[in-house]
């Protein structure tokens, strides 16, 4: 993408965690992030923090399970900022456990999130990256997209279907000549949230920082890469479980601790605090705006 610069960027529950350090970033480079998120304090922190650092942001209450609703939220945006040049699918929600000791609904739960709720809001706002000289759809996938990972099958399954329907969506559009709009799957590691508390990240791998990974997503759009795997290990294991025995892949994963990793998964403490906020170093955004709605 040419410029980052005034355009509109839509992130999907973008309240905390990497969605927040992701909608600063594009902000930083002078854009007008829209955060979505279903927990209604947390759009109103997260726009306060980001206006308060002298970027344009606007916020709304998003379910992206909810069809009608995102249908609705889609109208108020193009109604009150016109059509989105950038989308980042980013909402989801993690549940651990061995299978049969999670209760069926929080399986279910988590594919309506990971799974339904990227497809469901790209049909809505397609259509917008369509019509941009340039525009950008972003998908937050998994390296469990592309590995097996015991004790997190639904959500590791539902990360599956996210790389697919991205990598589908790429060819989809390159084949409908639609070259204006670049497609990217963003596939990290653990990330330090709070969604991971009590894992153990495999080996050579660490716990990414979310304003890290934020930046890489940053550089994928900048850049327009197909597909980004973080840490660098990562993108070994897709030509590792391609190309070797089964048995031979299997015994990798296991001394790299991925088998194990979330063994002592604990999940969410609490909500996780957005970070303190601090001038920024650069040169002050343009006048900050910002539209949360009830």
């Amino acid at each position: 993408m040419k410029t980052i610069a005034k355009k509109r960027v839509l992130i999907t529950g973008a309240g905390h965690g990497l969605g927040y350090e992701t909608a600063k970033a594009f902000a930083r480079e002078g854009a007008l992030v829209i955060l979505t998120d279903r927990d209604q304090v947390r759009v109103h922190e997260a726009v306060f923090r980001l206006t308060a650092l002298g970027y344009t942001a606007a916020g709304y209450v998003m379910d992206v399970t909810d069809a009608a609703d995102v249908r609705s939220i889609r109208d108020r945006i193009h109604q009150e900022h016109g059509s989105i040049d950038i989308l980042i699918n980013n909402a989801g929600i993690v549940t651990g456990g061995q299978f049969l000791d999670v209760p069926l609904e929080k399986h279910l739960a988590t594919y309506d999130v990971n799974t339904t709720g990227p497809v469901i809001v790209t049909h809505f706002f397609l259509p917008d990256l369509l019509a941009q000289e340039e525009g950008h759809l972003v998908n937050i996938c998994s390296a469990s997209a592309v590995i097996p990972l015991p004790n997190a099958a639904t959500y590791a399954s539902s990360k599956w279907a996210v790389l697919g329907f991205t990598e589908s969506m790429r060819e989809e559009l390159r084949l409908a000549n639609h070259n204006n709009v670049h497609v990217t799957a963003i596939c990290p590691s653990y990330i330090n949230t709070g969604m991971f508390n009590g894992v153990k990240p495999p080996l050579l791998a660490g716990m990414l920082t979310p304003d890290w990974l934020a930046g890489r997503i940053l550089r994928a759009v900048r850049k327009e890469q197909s597909t980004v795997f973080a840490p660098f290990i990562v993108s070994l294991l897709p030509l590792a479980r391609a190309t070797w025995p089964r048995p031979l892949f299997v015994a990798l994963l296991k001394l790299l601790g991925v088998t194990t990793s979330m063994d002592h998964w604990r999940g969410h403490s609490g909500t996780t605090p957005l970070p303190p906020v601090t001038a920024p170093a650069e040169q002050p955004a343009p006048k900050p705006t910002s539209s949360v709605s009830p």
